[in-house]
């Protein structure tokens, strides 16, 4: 918690959950663990009109975080907007009563031919979340309106305004308990990925 600043802190103390505020300041306790590592030391946040948080005094750099039970994503880029999502693998139950309403009709017609479609929903959702965070629209974009088809998954269709399909790089990976998803507007951006513990968060 000391790791945090301004907003954050009040963010974190308006959560009535306990796991909801712990997964929190984790996660943005690694935020600020890597803008360490980027020489960002103290940074000041604010708000796009659409809601996502930015780098007041370094507008270059991009960020994006999601977390689930067990698991914290962060992202930091420099001059790539950068969206991530991760996910504990759906139960069938959930597949079922939200499936209609955030994949399309190509999806649903592959993930109904698998024997486990709850596997393949959870990855396409990642996907899916992750790019709609990179636009800066969040639910703004309409889940329905990107498609992916493809076992990577490959990224066949978005509104025309954020560009090609070609334009985005869009990475998935599986865990034991989790799908995760990492998209960036940019196709040839290099990701490099670092596994933290929450105690490496706490050293100098």
């Amino acid at each position: 918690m000391s790791l945090l600043r301004g907003v954050e802190i009040d963010r974190a103390n308006s959560f009535i959950c306990r796991r909801a505020r712990r997964l929190f300041v984790v996660a943005h306790a690694a935020l600020h663990h890597l803008l360490r590592e980027a020489g960002l030391g103290r940074c000041r946040f604010g708000l796009s009109p659409e809601g996502k948080p930015f780098l007041v005094d370094h507008p270059e750099f991009h960020f994006n975080l999601s977390h689930t039970e067990g698991l914290i994503l962060v992202a930091l880029t420099k001059g790539s907007p950068i969206g991530v999502d991760v996910e504990i693998i759906a139960e069938r139950k959930t597949y079922s009563e939200i499936v209609s309403r955030v994949m399309t009709p190509a999806e649903r017609a592959t993930m109904a031919a698998l024997p486990n479609p709850e596997e393949r929903f959870t990855q396409l959702w990642c996907a899916k979340e992750a790019v709609m965070k990179a636009t800066g629209l969040g639910f703004g974009l309409p889940p329905l309106n990107i498609e992916r088809q493809n076992p990577t998954p490959t990224l066949t269709r978005l509104p025309a305004q954020h560009g090609s399909p070609t334009d985005w790089q869009l990475r998935c990976e599986r865990l034991p308990a989790h799908w995760f998803a990492v998209a960036a507007r940019r196709p040839d951006l290099p990701l490099q990925r670092q596994w933290l513990m929450p105690q490496d968060l706490l050293r100098p």
